[in-house]
């Protein structure tokens, strides 16, 4: 699988990694298992129902709260966002 980071993604890993909230270990580690074994459990990747984006994807960065936000299509997965699930809820409830 290959993955594309938009700058947004990119703006909110380095934000979350400069206060120290997230660590580079486990986002980098859920982003391996992402692409070796997208359904591994550890990710929890699941569809979201979505009326703008058909091919939107939820991904579980391992062991905390906060989700990666992609869209997948044909083996290649575009990381959008990178949001706790307070902020995944909002984004995704008018989707």
């Amino acid at each position: 699988m290959q993955i594309i980071k938009e700058n947004s993604y990119t703006r909110d890993k380095s934000k979350l990694l400069r206060k120290n909230i997230l660590l580079k270990d486990l986002i980098e580690e859920s982003e391996r298992i992402f692409i070796e074994n997208p359904q591994d459990k550890r990710v929890r990747l699941h569809k979201i129902n979505c009326k703008k984006d058909k091919n939107r994807y939820s991904i579980s960065i391992v062991n905390t709260q906060y989700r990666i936000l992609a869209t997948i299509c044909n083996e290649i997965a575009v990381f959008t966002k990178l949001v706790n699930h307070k902020t995944y809820d909002r984004i995704n409830k008018n989707c």
